[in-house]
């Protein structure tokens, strides 16, 4: 006769339904509740518990800390990056308005010289503005705004504060064209500032370039000399600044110096010019050709 097997009859021992299992443990944590609301008897296990789960608590909040400061984060840099181009923007139109007032400063300047050049009793003239130029960059022309409506004659020189720039060639109505003195078929009376050499400056046809191609190899001649206009022909007044020397060289077969000088009035840096009056009285003067020679009076001798 086999022993009697006693079988514990605990409500855990063995698997129990979830319906229940899930009563029963919310009794217990409603029973924990009233006790703890009537009774404040939990209170050390609130505590303990709270400390136990701070860092789980905390740890919960990582995600929405780091998408709220991700958040902030993207937001500043939008706002930084439309204020740093704003600046940007506002630097530039700034920049801008420097450098048309370092412009504007710089022609007012060049205009207020020009304006004193042009009432000193020996410049006299009009101050008047370059328009254009010529197309071909060999033919070293510009366009003068200005023409006969504004009391303009050919053959007046024009010139820059720096220097001689050319002469009137053609008057129309309300222009004039301007022949640079760098021109090939514009020939110069000069001398030299340094020894008062005189000579004859020729154009090259190249911007701003002239060639001296009648100076003798022993004549004493240096770069960085400044020439002059001399005033020998009639129409340039004497004492005007013309070019500078950059280059002499000394050939031992040829009997001339090659020496070649740079404009020191550019067409691209002075819109500003100045145009004098043609010298009449040198127009007027007749030629040694026409001039009639007085008879000559043979002594008359008497027979003895």
């Amino acid at each position: 006769m086999s022993p009697l097997k006693s079988h514990p009859s605990d409500l855990f021992s063995r698997p129990s339904p979830l319906w229940l299992r899930s009563g029963i443990y919310g009794l217990l944590a409603l029973t924990c509740i009233l006790l703890d609301h009537h009774y404040h008897r939990l209170e050390r296990v609130h505590q303990i518990l709270r400390i136990w789960t701070l860092p789980l608590q905390e740890l919960a909040r990582v995600p929405l800390w780091t998408g709220r400061e991700l958040g902030r984060h993207l937001t500043t840099l939008e706002r930084l990056q439309a204020e740093n181009d704003a600046l940007r923007h506002q630097l530039l139109g700034q920049a801008a308005l420097v450098q048309q007032a370092t412009l504007l400063t710089r022609d007012l300047t060049r205009l207020h010289t020009l304006m004193q050049l042009g009432n000193s009793p020996r410049f006299t003239g009009q101050v008047h503005r370059l328009i254009g130029s010529a197309r071909n960059p060999f033919v070293q022309k510009v366009l003068l705004e200005g023409g006969e409506n504004q009391g303009l004659q050919a053959g007046s020189p024009v010139l820059t504060d720096q220097g001689l720039m050319g002469q009137i060639t053609r008057v129309y109505p309300d222009e004039s064209e301007v022949t640079l003195i760098s021109n090939r078929d514009l020939t110069i009376p000069v001398e030299i500032e340094r020894t008062g050499l005189r000579t004859l400056a020729m154009g090259t046809g190249h911007q701003g370039e002239l060639s001296l191609p009648y100076v003798p190899s022993q004549t004493d001649v240096r770069v960085g000399d400044i020439l002059l206009t001399s005033g020998i022909d009639g129409l340039y007044p004497r004492g005007l600044t013309v070019a500078t020397l950059t280059s002499v060289t000394r050939h031992p077969s040829s009997a001339f110096v090659e020496i070649t000088a740079r404009v020191n009035a550019g067409t691209d840096t002075y819109p500003d010019v100045l145009v004098m009056a043609p010298n009449t009285a040198f127009q007027n003067l007749p030629t040694l050709d026409n001039q009639r020679h007085s008879p000559v009076h043979e002594p008359t001798h008497k027979k003895p």
